[in-house]
């Protein structure tokens, strides 16, 4: 049996015995004993025979089984396979599948009961007594209120520790009809059932909308797709993909088949978990890093103990789930980068691990989007593809799509106006609160400033640590106006300084701020418009498990007429009430020394236009730009994806670049530049004459984009070649072997940034 266990940096494998004849498996957690101390042991591979070079010595025994993972064999292939394709070990793919808290002593704590919580709901109209708020006392009628301020739920504890209400008043309003009291267990409720599928369903639950016709047809289309199938659901923004995707869980379910909806991010999980907990109930399951170690240890359980089917909302991690008869997984957004890990090993993308499960489980696989990746697109191409598109090429409505404005900034400059904000901006803007509609206001970074430079010599304030330029944050003064304190902040390792009086290069005081983050565009919105309420979205303001469902829901029940944000701000949102979606500086998207800047910068485009225009109201989309003839911006304004994927797929074939070829990316970094810059050398002279024999080529070593992070110096390998041929590495052990000391290699095959 081989096992794993937390010997030196990163654990080492060894050979244990197994003479109670316990069936252990891949997963599977131990105890043992190694150097006379008490260990707890992962599973790694059983072993049919003892290996020739331990004939004659004696093998410890495993003492106990600690934690039983349970899986099926489909799942334990699925992660060889996974090791296999990622060029990684198997012990490296089961860290990351399995659930963090899993291994260690942490995982005994976490088998104990699940923690119980209670959520405060306020009851519908219908459901409430029309008498029912006579006779309130001062102290109900302000629960209510701030109920109804905080979206009309929420936890009891947080809820009573910022309201000094008491459980006891709330107890007295569930009494009366006008709130509900639920007991959950980390998330799910107590004697929760998930139902399987429409028919029936209990009262208070939504049911199915009526579909499109060609909402409806796309349904079939799923329907009778084979086992194992995968389906590009190509729909424009607003088309209703989302229904598309509850009814087919619901088929799956009533089959008697579990269902797996992924998302690309954190932030979109609140509004994908609570359409899913409307229609199937609260027994509705997720899994993701907002989750707590132990909420994702029972999920992990309840998938493994559950007789009965099982709906699951989770992001790129969840895909490893041991979901019992898994019938249906859904990608929504699916060209999405997020699905891509890079760091650490395995570098999997969770579209490549989903295929794998569909054909393996015969689930069918739904790949969801409006600006589908250029991969996925050219598997739907040929005599016999390998994945079967389907379109819905109208919103629900047939609302049309937004039209795109552009503003040429160098306009604005020749007729004098230098600010941050264009002029036609700012005339929407000031427009909105007049007549009750919103906007999304795109900005490529968070922050205050994107840097500080000396005025006197040029010199740009660096982070010690990185090689990029630290980002000038500001907090606000007491009372909520004004300036506070200014500090500098690196996006990439956390580091925190002050702001120095005098340049470290002339000694200058002439420090200047440049660049605009989504900080400083708040603060300007909020000086110039008097009245315009605004509300930032980054990755600073949406800290913690309820950060980005918090400030959905503020901007949801009209708290704010601007969402100011960056990227996340395009992901999926569902907000009828926004009717302009604008981005600041469109050109630092464009401008990246990227193969896929310009897919990434229109797919992301695309998806703002597509938050504007959703409800009832036509939307307009306002892009500030200075090159509005770049070639990105044409397609944008045209609104022709599907063209520019066949332009980008002629120049990718006629260069024979990726999707066309294969790639994988060697990436070394060690404490010393001249170390880890020997090492990336003597690694290219090691791997190359193999390289070359199978028609492939090797380039560089050359240093990483940023060639500093955290101390660490960063250099890199490039290996190009055929596109249906085997990465022809040795193993991932073979190729450390040879590193120096203090020296670690990543393994990205087929990297997304190139």
């Amino acid at each position: 049996m081989q096992v794993w266990l937390e010997a030196g940096r990163e654990g080492q494998v060894f050979t244990y015995a197994n003479p109670e004849g316990w069936p252990l498996a891949s997963g599977d957690l131990v105890r043992l004993r190694l150097q006379g101390r008490r260990h707890v042991g992962l599973v790694v591979e059983p072993l049919a025979e003892l290996p020739p070079e331990l004939a004659g010595r004696r093998i410890l025994p495993i003492e106990a089984v600690h934690q039983s993972a349970a899986v099926d064999p489909h799942w334990q292939a699925l992660l060889a396979q996974v090791a296999r394709d990622c060029h990684t070990s198997l012990f490296r793919t089961l860290k990351t599948a399995l659930p963090p808290g899993w291994l260690g002593q942490r995982a005994e704590r976490h088998a104990s009961a699940p923690r119980r919580r209670i959520r405060v709901e306020a009851r519908s109209d219908a459901a409430v007594p029309a008498d029912a708020t006579a006779g309130l006392t001062p102290r109900q009628l302000q629960a209510l209120e701030l109920l109804e301020r905080a979206g009309g739920a929420a936890w009891l504890s947080p809820f009573s520790a910022a309201t000094g209400i008491g459980r006891s008043v709330l107890e007295a309003l569930e009494r009366r009809g006008l709130v509900r009291l639920r007991r959950m267990a980390d998330g799910l409720e107590e004697g929760a059932v998930l139902l399987p599928g429409s028919e029936g369903v209990a009262p208070q639950l939504e049911r199915p909308q009526v579909l499109t016709p060609q909402q409806d047809e796309v349904l079939a289309a799923i329907r009778a797709a084979a086992p194992g199938q995968a389906l590009l659901l190509w729909g424009v923004t607003g088309a209703g993909k989302t229904e598309v995707y509850l009814q087919a869980a619901a088929d799956a379910l009533a089959a008697g088949r579990s269902a797996l909806l992924l998302t690309p991010e954190i932030g979109l999980i609140p509004q994908l978990l609570e359409r899913c907990r409307r229609r199937f109930g609260s027994g509705v399951l997720e899994y993701h890093s907002g989750c707590s170690e132990g909420q994702r240890i029972r999920t992990w359980r309840r998938c493994l103990a559950s007789g009965s089917p099982v709906l699951v909302v989770g992001t790129r991690s969840a895909v490893f789930l041991p979901i019992p008869q898994l019938g249906l997984i859904v990608l929504d957004e699916e060209h999405d980068s997020s699905y891509k890990q890079d760091s650490p090993m395995p570098c999997y993308h969770a579209r490549d691990v989903a295929r794998q499960r569909a054909l393996r489980s015969g689930a069918r696989l739904v790949l969801g989007s409006a600006t589908p990746c250029l991969e996925t697109w050219l598997s739907c191409q040929g005599s016999q593809p390998s994945t079967t598109l389907l379109r819905l090429p109208q919103r629900i409505g047939s609302r049309p799509l937004p039209p795109v404005r552009l503003v040429d900034m160098r306009h604005e400059l020749e007729e004098g106006h230098r600010r941050l904000i264009s002029r036609p901006l700012m005339e929407r803007l000031a427009a909105l609160p007049a007549c009750g509609e919103q906007a999304v206001v795109l900005v490529p970074r968070r922050g205050y400033s994107s840097f500080l430079s000396c005025r006197s010599c040029g010199e740009v304030v660096q982070c010690p640590h990185c090689d990029v330029a630290l980002t000038v944050h500001r907090s606000r003064a007491a009372g909520g106006g004004g300036a506070g304190r200014q500090w500098l902040r690196c996006h990439w390792c956390d580091h925190r300084q002050e702001i120095g009086e005098r340049c470290g290069a002339c000694g200058s005081t002439a420090f200047k701020p440049f660049g605009a983050g989504t900080q400083r565009v708040m603060e300007q919105l909020e000086a110039e418009l008097e009245g315009l309420r605004v509300l930032r979205f980054d990755r600073d303001t949406t800290r913690g498990r309820e950060g980005h469902r918090r400030l959905l829901d503020q901007f949801a029940a009209g708290e704010a007429d601007v969402l100011v944000g960056t990227q996340m701000l395009a992901k999926g949102m569902d907000l009828p009430d926004v009717t302009l979606a604008a981005v600041l500086a469109a050109d630092g998207l464009l401008h990246r020394p990227d193969l896929r800047a310009g897919e990434q910068s229109l797919q992301l485009l695309l998806q703002l236009a597509g938050r504007a225009g959703r409800g009832d109201r036509p939307g307009e989309v306002l892009v500030q730009t200075y090159c509005p003839e770049h070639p990105v911006i044409r397609h944008l304004v045209d609104g022709r994806y599907e063209a520019f994927l066949e332009e980008e797929l002629a120049l990718r074939r006629s260069a024979g670049l990726v999707p066309f070829s294969r790639a994988c990316l060697l990436r070394l970094a060690g404490p010393s530049a001249s170390g880890t810059a020997t090492a990336a050398a003597a690694l290219a002279e090691r791997i190359r004459p193999g390289v070359v024999a199978a028609g492939w080529l090797v380039i560089g070593p050359a240093p990483a984009p940023v060639a500093r992070v955290a101390g660490r110096s960063r250099w890199q390998l490039l290996l190009h070649g055929p596109t249906a041929s085997v990465l022809p590495l040795a193993s991932e052990a073979e190729l450390r072997a040879g590193l120096p000391q203090g020296v670690s290699l990543a393994i990205d095959p087929d990297p997304l940034e190139l």
